[in-house]
């Protein structure tokens, strides 16, 4: 390791030891479940949001095991609003490969820890490095823009390139007999010190030699190629009542929200009123031909994901006992509701 890199690696550390105030409950954590499961709630997600998930389930399932028994629709429920549901269902599957696989003790290995399902090479270091202290370096969004602006490179981090390279120099500044505390230092100081925005430049350790800082480059790295295209979707969402119970189905297919419950939907590619949404050929074929009584409609509801927006409104409609609904939905009290795991947009439109 030259200079330049101990340099980095050494005031990580320092920051660490002296400056480092940042608390989570996960932290300094050495039981691996634990430990996975705060970065599986953290894939995507920000600490503040996950915090208080993190706690219910540790509450909810003390160990893997318990976890792995568990009901699928009762752990869906307790994740209901912290989104991307497919970590969800990867972490179950997880947890039961540990239970009968490995006979519900964690793996102790990168290679094992890797193979469970949900888990990439990010979480994989992670787990290794905290609960074992594995010479492995993770490499997050923090991680990838300290690296970017301490030693200047301008190669798109969502590059081939620019994964290789980022990834071989993370593993070179860890000091091996320390990973699992600098894995997390370096994170820490990604979120407090080397912020995306206001960095704390000023205060910095690394600002002596820092290129980005010197040449005046903070803003500009890290560099990404690809530029995240957002797409917009109208759900009309039906909520067909049929003496006082409503119909409803769990989603399936690779589209967002597997395995969550919905109410009837109808998607359009712009917004709809009420009557162009009954002249529909969705629409007329499930209820042109009977007696239907719209009760209610709301205005949009919106919900931001990662790549997509969506508007929903709901309209409910009392629905004649000569109704037959497709395949898949089921009839459902109220009270049953509460019991069900649902989107947030519609557990937000539920609760008011």
């Amino acid at each position: 390791m030259n200079d330049t890199k101990r340099f980095f690696t050494d005031c990580i550390l320092t920051w660490n030891r002296l400056h480092n105030s940042r608390t989570m409950p996960w932290k300094g954590e050495k039981n691996p479940y634990r430990i996975w499961l705060s970065e599986i709630i953290l894939q995507q997600t920000r600490v503040e949001q996950g915090w208080p998930y993190y706690e219910r389930f540790i509450g909810a399932y003390p160990t893997v095991d318990k976890l792995a028994q568990a009901p699928e629709e009762e752990v869906f429920r307790l994740w209901q609003g912290l989104g991307y549901y497919a970590r969800c269902k990867n972490m179950l599957a997880a947890a039961r490969m540990i239970s009968s696989t490995h006979k519900n003790q964690f793996p102790k290995t990168y290679e094992e820890i890797a193979a469970l399902k949900g888990v990439g090479a990010y979480t994989a270091a992670a787990i290794a490095s905290f609960a074992f202290n594995l010479p492995h370096a993770v490499l997050d969004g923090n991680v990838y823009r300290v690296l970017a602006r301490y030693f200047g490179i301008d190669t798109p981090i969502d590059s081939t390139a620019g994964k290789k390279l980022f990834t071989a120099l993370a593993n070179e500044v860890l000091p091996k007999d320390q990973a699992g505390a600098y894995n997390q230092a370096i994170m820490d100081f990604g979120a407090v010190v080397c912020k995306p925005q206001l960095p704390l430049c000023s205060s910095c350790l690394l600002a002596p030699r820092c290129e980005a800082f010197q040449k005046g480059l903070t803003d500009l790295v890290p560099v990404k190629s690809k530029k995240l295209k957002i797409k917009k979707r109208y759900f009309h969402y039906l909520l067909l009542e049929q003496k006082g119970r409503v119909f409803i189905r769990k989603r399936t297919g690779k589209d967002i929200w597997q395995n969550l419950h919905e109410f009837f939907l109808l998607e359009t590619s712009a917004p709809a009123t009420d009557a162009a949404l009954q002249q529909s050929a969705g629409f007329q074929s499930l209820l042109g031909h009977l007696d239907y009584k719209i009760v209610d409609s709301t205005a949009e509801i919106k919900q931001q994901l990662t790549h997509q927006t969506i508007y929903a409104r709901f309209i409910r409609l009392q629905v004649p006992l000569a109704f037959n609904a497709p395949d898949g939905y089921q009839l459902v009290t109220e009270k049953q509701l509460q019991e069900l795991a649902f989107p947030k947009i519609i557990v937000d439109y539920l609760q008011r």
